[in-house]
């Protein structure tokens, strides 16, 4: 989904919302807060959210906008809660449809926690590495030190592997190397 689509999903999803006299809210990350809140990725399978507000009234609709835009079935899931830190730190993105008719909130996560999450669930496909490399260079964290510190901050309890420090050394070095922006 571009950014394009996820306005078109989230306008209609707040849409219908508001038809129902019902205030729902998200909060947004992994990639599709990536899409939304930087310019270096242009697209994502889905949105991984926390649903916060109107929770079955935004499941029920989210299944409505997943017909009529042709979507997949699962495009807003939660199956990535498992990753969210208890210093949750998500920030208000926009009200859908309009901010003064609104019938969905939609929050995203902060760079500095996408990072964190994106370093805690490290997986070497798709775009973890890469959206890792580009959030810190736009972050300006830039060493390994920085980047464990950040992980830390977020997942004081988690017990890193040393295989995950080293790579996240490498990583590292990656983002200090020379790059074409």
């Amino acid at each position: 989904m571009t950014k394009l689509e996820l306005e078109k999903a989230f306008n209609r999803l707040g849409q219908l919302l508001r038809e129902r006299g019902v205030t729902g809210e998200i909060a947004v990350f992994g990639g599709a807060a990536i899409v939304l809140g930087f310019d270096f990725r242009s697209a994502t399978q889905d949105v991984d959210a926390m649903i916060t507000q109107g929770h079955g009234e935004v499941v029920k609709a989210q299944e409505v906008v997943a017909t009529e835009l042709q979507l997949p079935p699962n495009w807003l899931n939660e199956q990535g809660t498992s990753y969210l830190s208890k210093h949750k730190d998500f920030e208000l993105f926009r009200t859908y449809p309009s901010e003064c008719q609104f019938g969905l909130r939609v929050l995203t996560a902060n760079g500095r926690y996408l990072l964190a999450m994106r370093l805690l669930s490290l997986r070497h496909f798709g775009h973890d590495v890469q959206d890792i490399v580009r959030l810190s260079r736009q972050l300006r964290i830039t060493t390994d030190e920085d980047l464990l510190q950040l992980l830390r901050q977020y997942y004081p309890d988690e017990q890193l592997a040393p295989e995950k420090v080293a790579e996240i050394r490498s990583i590292a070095r990656e983002i200090r190397a020379p790059h074409h922006p």
